[in-house]
């Protein structure tokens, strides 16, 4: 079987597309896992299968261990810019739907800005398990390994974890990033953000992705940790965050709609050849 595939990257957060037409069911998260491998296949982050159904665009996103995220923020906006950028949709403005639900994404120039929707703050919709009832996961103490930490929890999408060490080292990404991921607080697992507050404005973050590791840069995290800053008062409400490879751009106004705005690049097509 020959599948043609589209490589982009989004701040470094790559993502493998090939509309899904002949692909079963069955093959679709086996097929993801070898084609994302980074020394037997392509390499990527993860895969996007896409699919146009009337006007709006049907994804299915998998990781590179082959688990399906509800979203991806950094995935929408590569699949935006293929799609728009080799005419496949005419308009600048496109829909796309995840498990998760439908996405509007707006093309400026070389950016795209993306409706995220509203953050799902209660414990039962991130989904988080307390130790005792809670209104929403702010400043939380967690024990991890013997190890109390403070999270701040939200869905953005997707589950998110979000702290903010004293300083930002690879040391703890490595060490607290995978045993976050999978504590039993987050019964379908979570996506974890390391946060430094640089102002009032911006943050630098360095990203633990559910199902893949440590990323470049992570679109719905993003939203994740400027959710977290402005809970736990540590930001305004239009905030640039700063990860390896650059700079995404979040709004979310008082009770209003995340806005998610940065670059998406189409990097790269090709056959993929499966024995």
């Amino acid at each position: 079987m020959t599948i043609d595939f589209i490589k982009t990257q989004a701040l470094g957060n790559d993502f493998l597309l090939t509309e899904r037409d002949a692909i079963p069911e069955t093959e679709l998260s086996g097929l993801a896992q070898r084609m994302c491998h980074r020394n037997f296949g392509i390499g990527a982050d993860g895969l996007i299968y896409w699919k146009l159904s009337g006007e709006v665009f049907d994804l299915r996103i998998f990781n590179c261990d082959g688990s399906e995220p509800e979203c991806s923020g950094n995935g929408l906006r590569c699949t935006a810019a293929y799609l728009i950028e080799s005419g496949k949709w005419p308009e600048p403005r496109i829909q796309l739907r995840t498990v998760s639900g439908i996405y509007t994404l707006t093309r400026f120039g070389e950016e795209y800005a993306a409706d995220m929707g509203l953050p799902g703050l209660r414990p039962e919709v991130i989904p988080f398990i307390a130790s005792t009832p809670v209104d929403r996961v702010v400043n939380y103490p967690l024990d991890v390994d013997g190890e109390s930490v403070r999270i701040t929890a939200c869905s953005t999408g997707n589950p998110h974890c979000s702290l903010f060490p004293t300083e930002l080292d690879e040391g703890a990404l490595h060490r607290l990033g995978p045993k976050l991921e999978r504590h039993p607080a987050f019964p379908n697992r979570t996506n974890v953000e390391f946060i430094r507050v640089l102002n009032d404005r911006e943050l630098q973050v360095e990203f633990w992705e559910r199902g893949v590791g440590p990323t470049w840069a992570s679109g719905t995290g993003s939203c994740g940790a400027t959710v977290a800053a402005i809970l736990n008062g540590r930001t305004g409400r239009d905030v640039l965050v700063h990860t390896r490879a650059g700079k995404l751009r979040v709004e979310w106004p008082e009770n209003g709609r995340l806005k998610l705005t940065s670059t998406a690049k189409v990097v790269a097509e090709g056959r993929y050849l499966e024995a």
